[in-house]
């Protein structure tokens, strides 16, 4: 159950990725030390991997297991930039909302796919003329039917 967890793609779960968001939404990280940083990272997901794993995992097995399994894949970094949306087929990518609120945090919105750049003027051409017929008042429809 250990080697799962240290394999689990958290980075690439979408679920995971929204529910992060979520979190770091609400600040859950903002004013917390590097280290109660990872330990809440650490939390969600052995949470999160519980859940859909059907295990259940503690941070007691996690930390006792630590130095025995290559770590790299334990440790969240807090990058969470999109991968390369140059895939072979054009297709364009969809973004978790935590990819979309770092570029947009980042100010780097020409890299949002289908962002359109809307201008800051007003249409000039002159306003099109109403087809449609005057809406009749209570008393004209009642006096003709």
């Amino acid at each position: 159950a250990l080697r799962s967890f240290f394999t689990f793609p958290f980075s690439s779960d979408e679920n995971y990725q929204q529910g992060l968001a979520d979190l770091l939404a609400h600040g859950a990280l903002s004013g917390k030390t590097d280290s109660e940083k990872v330990e809440i990272i650490l939390r969600t997901q052995l949470f999160y991997f519980n859940r859909v794993a059907g295990q259940h995992l503690t941070v007691e097995d996690v930390r006792s297991h630590q130095n025995t399994v290559d770590t790299q894949n334990l440790t969240v970094t807090m990058d969470l930039s999109p991968p390369s949306s140059d895939s072979g087929d054009g297709e364009t990518r969809m973004l978790t909302f935590a990819e979309l609120t770092m570029l947009i945090e980042q100010g780097k919105t020409d890299n949002i796919p289908n962002n359109k750049v809307i201008p800051e003027t007003l249409n000039d051409a002159p306003p099109s003329t109403s087809i449609a017929l005057v809406r009749k008042k209570p008393w004209e429809v009642d006096s003709q039917s």
